[in-house]
């Protein structure tokens, strides 16, 4: 019976600890990440899973818009309202391909950091690489989700390590 008890515990454990992982994840990015558009937009707006922190007039969030030189384009004053973090573009006739960075603490105190890019006027070609990179994006592969799933791991051998020492210490 208790080791009913300890691995449903365990169970608990782990589903819990992987749902409080996930923080900080972007719901909706205009423009998209990997998306041509035709001109270049006014605005850069980031919408995340959950509602950003503010610390009065501290930067804790905020986007940075590059070309592809990587000159910074964007206004150095991002805006935040809810969990949409946005920021102004200050040169808009830009082609090519356009980084965006951004830094974001979300509602549960984690800081969280990624990139993506989007081309401005025509898509450029493919190469090997890029038909490799687009397959990893098209199967759901970043490296942001491989830190979530070692993490995860780890938080589960913790539990299951644990549990082991529990019922072995109980055996004695």
């Amino acid at each position: 019976m208790i080791k009913k008890i300890l691995v449903l515990c365990a169970a608990l454990m782990i589903s819990s600890s992987i749902s409080a992982f996930a923080h900080g994840e972007i719901s909706q990015a205009i423009p998209a990440a990997d998306s041509t558009v035709i001109a270049a937009p006014t605005e850069v707006s980031i919408e995340f899973d959950g509602k950003l922190q503010t610390l009065g007039n501290a930067i804790i969030n905020s986007i940075t818009v590059t070309d592809d030189k990587g000159q910074v384009i964007s206004d150095q004053s991002s805006v935040v309202n809810g969990a949409r973090l946005s920021v102004r573009l200050l040169l808009t006739d830009v082609t090519g391909l356009v980084g965006v960075h951004y830094r974001i603490v979300s509602e549960d105190g984690h800081p969280v950091e990624g990139d993506y890019s989007f081309t401005v006027g025509q898509a450029p070609t493919l190469t090997s690489a890029g038909k490799e990179e687009t397959a990893e994006k098209a199967n759901g592969v970043s490296e942001e989700s491989g830190s979530n799933l070692l993490i995860n791991a780890f938080a589960a051998f913790l539990v299951i390590g644990i549990v082991i020492a529990i019922l072995s210490r109980r055996k004695k």
